[in-house]
């Protein structure tokens, strides 16, 4: 991100713009400058290629056919979301 600009995104933020960058609805203006803040976060730059690749793969595979809005929800919060096990061990 060039000087002038605002701090990377935080998680939430992150989620909104990739929401606004998806939306059909969001003109192409807008969408380079959504791109630019993500692209300056290599964890929402990641995400984004995550759903990109997951948009890409559903669309070769079902074609114009779009998923209900509560699935998709579902499968973007199981994308977004990282989950951690700690082990402690005892020597």
């Amino acid at each position: 991100m060039s000087a002038g600009h605002e701090h990377n995104p935080s998680c939430q933020e992150a989620k909104a713009l990739l929401r606004e960058l998806l939306d059909d609805d969001t003109t192409p203006e807008r969408a380079a400058q959504i791109r630019q803040q993500l692209d300056s976060c290599p964890q929402c730059f990641s995400q984004l290629q995550a759903e990109l690749a997951v948009r890409g793969l559903v669309r070769k595979c079902c074609g114009e056919a779009h998923a209900p809005e509560p699935l998709r929800q579902r499968i973007i919060t199981s994308i977004s979301t990282v989950s951690v096990t700690r082990y402690r061990f005892q020597g």
